[in-house]
């Protein structure tokens, strides 16, 4: 559990760091072209959902959507969700507002947004571990 629940943890790391730098990028370039890099920033975060997620058990990967035919509208949906909480993040951090949310917290409120996406498309929900 403590090894899934670590993998998770790094996962929603890797996937934060690409984020901020994205948004770094973002924040550099003009502003016509932000929409399109925030667009290919979110494509880029629901291939990682697709590719790399489906390889992690539930309830903190996706592998139960292995093969799904609504695996990709779901990481996309996700994507969307997961960049606008790293992009909130980051203007946190820009603004000097200290990050006070435990590990446990970011997990229930990632599980929340998976859960959002899971019934919007008509996935079975993740439950609690």
């Amino acid at each position: 559990m403590k090894s899934v629940r670590n993998v998770s943890f790094a996962l929603n790391k890797a996937w934060t760091s690409t984020l901020l730098g994205t948004v770094i990028g973002m924040a550099m370039i003009a502003p016509a072209h932000a929409d399109d890099m925030s667009s290919r920033m979110v494509d880029q975060y629901a291939d990682m959902c697709a590719n790399q997620s489906i390889n992690i058990p539930s309830p903190y990967g996706e592998a139960d959507l292995k093969g799904n035919p609504k695996l990709a509208t779901y990481c996309h949906c996700f994507a969307g969700k997961f960049a606008q909480r790293a992009a909130a993040t980051l203007q946190n951090m820009n603004s000097g507002k200290p990050d006070s949310s435990s590990v446990q917290d970011t997990v229930n409120e990632e599980r929340e947004m998976r859960n959002s996406c899971r019934q919007q498309v008509g996935l079975p929900l993740i439950k609690s571990s």
